[in-house]
């Protein structure tokens, strides 16, 4: 079955904790520095390349979030189109 790129808050609310889930924040600094949530990654979208995500296999199931989901969404659909058919926003 495929993975859908899209999950809601209340789906990936519970998997923050769930150790098969890697989640990766991409705001910029100033946004991360304001508040974030305990245990994320973070990988600012500005500094990311196609070697940023080089260290997880591509079975990885990553949850992919920023402010609005929009950079979020364009980071998803490039690591799908990379391999990583987890990677969800």
């Amino acid at each position: 079955m495929d993975t859908p790129s899209e999950i809601s808050p209340q789906e990936a609310w519970p998997l923050l904790h769930h150790p098969a889930f890697v989640w990766i924040d991409v705001r910029e600094d100033a946004e991360w520095n304001y508040g974030h949530l305990d245990g994320i990654q973070h990988m600012p979208m500005s500094s990311l390349t196609e070697q940023s995500f080089s260290r997880f296999p591509k079975t990885q199931k990553m949850i992919i979030i920023c402010r609005s989901g929009n950079r979020s969404r364009s980071i998803t659909e490039a690591l799908r189109e990379l391999g990583y058919v987890h990677a969800q926003n």
